[in-house]
């Protein structure tokens, strides 16, 4: 396992840079922390404007259903390609690296993960918040914004995640998403709203879970891996 990240030299100056203009206190820690556990202050804004696009009736409903459907099959692509990289490429966290540590206050040595790369909280959100720049590019642009300062920036000054985490994770949001968009069947994507009530049904419990767990940072998805990944080792 290697200890440093990509860029290792790039990352400790950038991380030199950060503390020297906000500084490490108690009062900065708290509001990233904040940040990071409350979902209200960061994700639910996510939820909430996915839920008004999508639920929206009107001439352009159907194409902002496309668009958005394409976001979460961008975001499923994704994850899927990161989780299958991360046996060969991983590091622990900036707190558990021997080298980083000294950058960080020592009570916040220890924490963090021993695999941080890449950062899955910036790659689901800022597909998310790229994946609007088709129907709203204003909004686009300031989800985009509040994915680095609310969601990216706190766990990289808490030494969770290292800039090339964050760097990484919206490179691969915006190739994936250009390639869903480029890809014929995504053109050809229907989401029309007719239909038998059941089926209506089903699509609007769908609904209500994707938003419900996109504004909660979907904790319940990592409660549910961890349970089966305890629950494997019992086989």
């Amino acid at each position: 396992m290697s200890t440093d990240p990509w860029l290792s030299t790039w990352n400790y100056h950038l991380l030199q840079l950060l503390f020297r203009l906000i500084p490490h206190s108690r009062v900065t820690d708290e509001l990233c922390d904040q940040l990071i556990v409350n979902p209200l202050l960061s994700t639910w804004v996510f939820a909430a404007c996915f839920y008004r696009f999508w639920t929206k009736d009107d001439e352009q409903t159907a194409r902002r259903r496309r668009y958005l459907a394409g976001a979460v099959f961008a975001f499923g692509i994704a994850g899927v390609a990161t989780l299958i990289l991360r046996p060969w490429i991983y590091w622990p966290a900036p707190v558990l690296n021997p080298r980083f540590q000294p950058l960080f206050p020592r009570y916040l040595w220890g924490n963090g993960s021993a695999n941080c790369f890449p950062s899955h909280s910036t790659l689901a959100y800022f597909i998310i918040a790229v994946g609007f720049w088709p129907l709203n590019r204003r909004l686009s642009f300031w989800l985009s914004g509040m994915v680095v300062f609310f969601i990216s920036l706190p766990r990289v000054y808490e030494g969770g995640h290292y800039p090339v985490d964050v760097l990484f994770s919206c490179l691969v949001g915006i190739l994936v998403l250009v390639a869903v968009w480029r890809c014929p069947v995504f053109r050809n994507l229907s989401t029309r709203s007719e239909g038998r009530q059941s089926q209506e049904a089903v699509r609007d419990a769908i609904l209500f879970l994707w938003t419900f767990e996109l504004g909660e940072g979907f904790r319940s998805v990592e409660s549910l891996v961890r349970m089966a990944r305890h629950a494997s080792r019992w086989w």
